[in-house]
């Protein structure tokens, strides 16, 4: 498990293609939280069941397709890979247990939600680590250099992409795949309106994370993008307790779906975590800060007019009345 674009998939089926030789059957279901939303679950114990049948298989219910699953491998070696998933009955629905599936069977599930797995009873959960700068540089590589024209100052350029990129293998194949023709102008040009915009990809693939908090998980979570990112834990609970978020629950959420960490006491997020949270702020009210739900800029501060309690951000003069108090 890990944040989106950590490379879960990648290595999921690097390991799936590597040792499927030693089952006696495998198949992969991929983007079974999509899949799900499309199709239904019942489709998926459809595809499961044709796969491994070799013939067309139909399920009356997801309760049949259980049992019909448990009954065709329950006695054969398996391979399954079930990658993104995020609700438990996906799993209960798919590979509801060790007894579905013969001995010597493995089961592998990409997710971002430790606690869906844990859940589950699953064997061992592996978090998938970010890339090193010289692992990030060789992905990088493969995906920007360009030998038939190769841009000026390639590596300072490129070095420039590591940093933003923080290990994130999602950022820098998009980032590579998207520079890959560009002279240097080009580079510099987008490199610098990253600051500022952020590529819209990386965000989308991001925010899926986001996207699946209750509201009041979400008001935490952008409170610590836009505020309390290096904060003190037990300072910033402080706060968001007086603000009725009941944030103990809440931030163990966002740790969970790997959209918040805490290091050495204080909380930390990922830079891109960060950046898709200051993202969603800005996103509502584009050219007007002083409209948005919260305002962390010092120079958007320094431009608000106080005098105008229509142009007063409530959440940050909440913030600022509760710290100073």
């Amino acid at each position: 498990m890990g944040v989106g674009g950590g490379g879960k998939t990648t290595l999921a089926s690097s390991l799936y293609m590597g040792v499927s030789c030693y089952f006696e059957v495998h198949h992969i279901i991929e983007n079974v939280q999509e899949e799900t939303s499309k199709h239904g679950l019942k489709k998926l114990q459809e595809n499961i069941l044709s796969a491994f049948s070799k013939t067309d298989v139909k399920v009356n219910s997801i309760v049949q397709g259980k049992h019909m699953i448990k009954s065709m491998l329950c006695r054969r070696k398996v391979l399954l890979l079930l990658d993104d998933v995020n609700d438990l009955s996906q799993l209960e629905a798919l590979a509801g247990s060790h007894s579905w599936f013969g001995s010597g069977s493995r089961v592998l599930i990409t997710t971002r939600d430790a606690h869906l797995l844990r859940t589950h009873k699953v064997d061992e959960v592996s978090h998938v680590r970010l890339l090193s700068d010289d692992e990030a540089m060789q992905l990088f590589n493969k995906h920007a250099y360009n030998k038939k024209d190769p841009v000026e100052d390639y590596e300072t350029l490129s070095l420039r992409v590591i940093s933003y990129a923080a290990g994130l293998p999602l950022a820098l194949k998009v980032l590579g795949s998207f520079l890959y023709d560009k002279k240097k102008k080009g580079w510099m040009s987008s490199l610098d309106r990253l600051k500022d915009i952020p590529d819209t990809k990386i965000v989308e693939m991001l925010k899926i994370s986001y996207d699946g908090l209750k509201d009041m998980e979400k008001e935490i979570f952008l409170d610590i993008a836009c505020f309390f990112k290096k904060w003190e834990k037990d300072e910033a609970m402080e706060i968001l307790e007086a603000c009725d978020f009941h944030p103990e629950i809440g931030i163990e959420v966002l740790r969970q779906k790997a959209l918040v960490s805490i290091v050495d006491g204080r909380l930390d997020m990922h830079d891109l975590v960060q950046e898709m949270g200051h993202y969603i702020v800005r996103v509502k009210h584009p050219n007007n800060p002083n409209k948005r739900s919260r305002i962390w800029k010092s120079e958007d501060i320094n431009n608000m007019c106080l005098g105008d309690a229509t142009m007063v951000n409530v959440k940050l003069l909440k913030y600022i009345i509760l710290y100073v108090n």
